[in-house]
């Protein structure tokens, strides 16, 4: 299931359900879609000048998520998915630009397609299936 399949999925009682200390449903997705756009932005700069973006040189993401968390509070679930395609749209648009088997061999295939060890987008849906079932 797909990260938007998924949060369509969810009822309207689920987006205030705690999922951490911090956050609940609605904000891990606030979240999402944040780092979905630093990602699609970071990606044609990095691409242009090879340096890794920010987010590959650090272990604290705290101010970029709290700096996110800030931007969307107000958002409803329906505008932060909205947000989310538009940046998947965006993200995909300059994967193509550049061309999917060059950015796949890359040093930046890890990041742009979110295939490592453990996928962002996995990681904050089981957290939320947990807290849904809890």
């Amino acid at each position: 299931m797909d990260v938007i399949s998924f949060f369509k999925s969810l009822k309207s009682g689920d987006w205030e359900k705690p999922v951490t200390r911090l956050w609940k449903v609605k904000d891990v997705l606030s979240h999402l879609v944040g780092w979905e756009r630093e990602i699609a932005e970071k990606l044609p700069m990095a691409w242009e000048n090879g340096e890794d973006p920010w987010f590959m040189d650090t272990d604290n993401y705290d101010d970029f998520n709290a700096e996110i968390y800030e931007e969307y509070k107000d958002f409803s679930p329906s505008q932060l998915l909205a947000e989310l395609k538009e940046w998947q749209d965006v993200l995909e648009e300059e994967i193509n630009r550049i061309g999917e088997d060059e950015v796949r061999q890359s040093n930046y295939s890890e990041w742009v397609f979110d295939e490592g060890r453990e996928p962002h987008f996995d990681h904050h849906i089981k957290q939320i299936r947990f807290a849904l079932n809890s």
